[in-house]
């Protein structure tokens, strides 16, 4: 095997910041003789040159004993923040010029699946390195990083991801990679969309077996919603087509709809960006589309806002004939209202010629407040009863509409109506 050193890869894609750290952990290493490597994605990532923050390192012994080492011989830079016995894995954080640098660290471990789709059970801790490789999903996440001294940045590379990377190619490690774990079907896909590459026939070939064999239908799962999620958060709309369309859903759903034009959600995510709480909802918009079975929600161990939110959309898109309709600015608000942003734009990924009337309310309607109060009809004489709520309500249907818009107008609506 040709050794190849990414220390010119390593140099440009790894910040200063993690390299002070990486340097603290080799340095421990070595006084120690413990082997370590760089891991996984960022490994993957070094070599097509592309920024990556998440630190995994690989101990070949017990992480959580390496990682004492590590804060022994660096109090008050290096913190233990977390282990977990089961499989000896650590969180450790360094304090490098004032920026915490986290890093994850797992120990060596061989594992087997008992049963199909079944979670691995671990058979050995601090095995060699290749045993530990082997266990992985892809050739292009298979590689490791040495950050030895004596070979730091030498490329540990067994299974030819390199080689997989250069070509573009998604391989699977053995025959039994999607039967042991089906999700890796979404994280093919995940990859696949995300850096470009093709799945080779082979693996190709083994995803469609694994699917066609009905085996893991309605699978769902944590682990599938976690992987669903950062697929569909990419915001791309080959990712839910190929979804779709290489029969993926099954793993989540067999009766789940199909939707054609996945570019619509795309060019609607991006457009109303900034009405999202967080981007990281990117993928209700998207399930929002095919998705209504609460009980597949359930299987998928969404949250109860999660949840809310892609029923919330099809709630709205039930009853679309009333916005259709909709002539009068508080009509389009009284659609909307109290919707979550993401339900109204898994709406409209349904219903795209309804944009207008959708974001208006966006960006203007679901603003509207009144000035005066409960409080300011006591202060008008008035006794609080049934028709305060009815004077606050054609209120705002006023001020929603345009009739009205500062405090005194409020003020005189409701005197007239008094």
């Amino acid at each position: 095997m040709t050794k190849r050193f990414l220390t010119g890869e390593y140099n440009r894609n790894i910040p200063d910041a993690v390299k002070k750290a990486l340097l603290f952990c080799s340095e421990t290493a070595g006084k120690a003789g413990i082997p370590i490597f760089l891991i996984g994605g960022i490994v993957r990532d070094i070599v097509i040159n592309q920024k990556n923050f998440d630190v995994d390192i690989t101990v070949q012994g017990n992480a959580i004993e390496f990682a004492g080492l590590v804060r022994d011989s660096y109090p008050g830079i290096c913190e233990l923040r977390e282990t977990h016995q089961p499989f000896k894995t650590a969180k450790i954080c360094f304090n490098i010029d004032n920026e915490w640098v986290k890093t994850d660290l797992a120990s060596t471990r061989k594992e087997s699946y008992p049963y199909p789709g079944s979670l691995p059970e671990v058979e050995e801790i601090g095995c060699e390195l290749y045993e530990d490789v082997i266990r992985r999903d892809f050739t292009i996440n298979a590689m490791a990083l040495s950050l030895n001294r004596g070979n730091f940045c030498e490329l540990v590379d067994c299974l030819n991801g390199y080689e997989d990377l250069g070509r573009g190619i998604i391989r699977v490690l053995h025959p039994n990679s999607f039967i042991d774990d089906p999700t890796r079907i979404i994280r093919a896909l995940k990859f696949s969309v995300r850096l470009g590459y093709k799945l080779d026939k082979k693996t190709h070939a083994l995803m469609r077996q694994c699917l066609d064999s009905g085996r893991f239908d309605n699978f769902a799962g944590e682990r599938v919603k976690l992987e669903l999620k950062q697929a569909l958060n990419l915001n791309r709309a080959e990712c839910l087509t190929r979804f779709i369309n290489e029969n993926i859903y099954r793993l989540i759903d067999t009766d789940i709809s199909h939707f054609e034009n996945a570019g619509i959600i795309k060019k609607i995510v991006n457009e109303y960006r900034d009405f999202l709480g967080t981007e990281d909802n990117t993928w209700l918009i998207y399930l929002s589309a095919i998705l209504e079975n609460p009980e597949t929600m359930e299987n998928l161990y969404m949250s109860g806002k999660e949840q809310a939110i892609v029923l919330g959309a099809a709630a709205l898109n039930e009853k679309k004939d009333l916005l259709i309709n909709a002539l009068t600015r508080f009509e389009i608000y009284e659609f909307f209202e109290n919707s979550e942003p993401e339900s109204i734009l898994g709406f409209l990924a349904k219903n795209p010629g309804l944009e207008d009337k959708a974001g208006l309310y966006l960006s203007e309607l679901r603003h509207t407040t009144l000035h005066i109060s409960g409080d300011s009809l006591i202060d008008m004489g008035l006794r609080p009863g049934p028709d305060f709520g009815r004077l606050l309500r054609e209120t705002l249907k006023a001020k929603v509409n345009g009739e009205i818009s500062t405090l005194e107008e409020e003020i005189g609506f409701v005197k007239l109506k008094i």
